[in-house]
């Protein structure tokens, strides 16, 4: 084969300036290996684990929310009064808000310990933090707003 026979697609060309080899074509005794690069990471499963948190926590405030609309109408009489039938739903409401609260928490630890892992995706992982940490800011919020107006009653 001489160098006329060759297309110029299949020469071998040098650009002036560049000292990088040509790295299209594999030269002969070399051998490649496998390197990993940021997206063939894995996710954490700490962070996956917040996130499924922060849904299962959201999931519940909207049924409990669905709860209170659907009691609300049976716990009052018709003078405003609370019945006291009515102190066992009330009971319920408030472990339930207690236990979803406590599940926030959780998953905001979970979610810190998931971005603190190393060589693992972060995406869930700062997903559920963020979510659980607003949902955890919005009931302090509430629970707030609640004392200073108790005051006022």
């Amino acid at each position: 084969m001489d160098l006329n026979s060759l297309s110029k697609s299949d020469a071998p060309t040098a650009e002036v300036g560049n000292t990088q080899p040509d790295l299209s074509q594999p030269s002969a005794g070399s051998s490649y290996s496998y390197q990993k690069v940021d997206h063939d990471l894995q996710h954490s499963g700490p962070g996956i684990a917040s996130f499924i948190i922060s849904l299962v926590t959201i999931m519940g405030y909207a049924a409990l929310f669905v709860f209170i609309i659907m009691k609300a109408s049976s716990m009052v009489n018709e003078n405003s009064n609370l019945l006291a039938e009515s102190s066992q739903s009330i009971m319920l409401l408030g472990m339930t808000v207690i236990i979803l609260s406590a599940l926030n928490v959780i998953g905001v630890v979970i979610g810190i310990i998931g971005l603190s892992i190393r060589k693992r995706r972060k995406v869930f992982g700062v997903i559920g933090t963020i979510i659980n940490g607003v949902i955890i800011l919005l009931f302090m919020l509430l629970i707030t707003i609640f004392l200073v107006n108790a005051g006022t009653l």
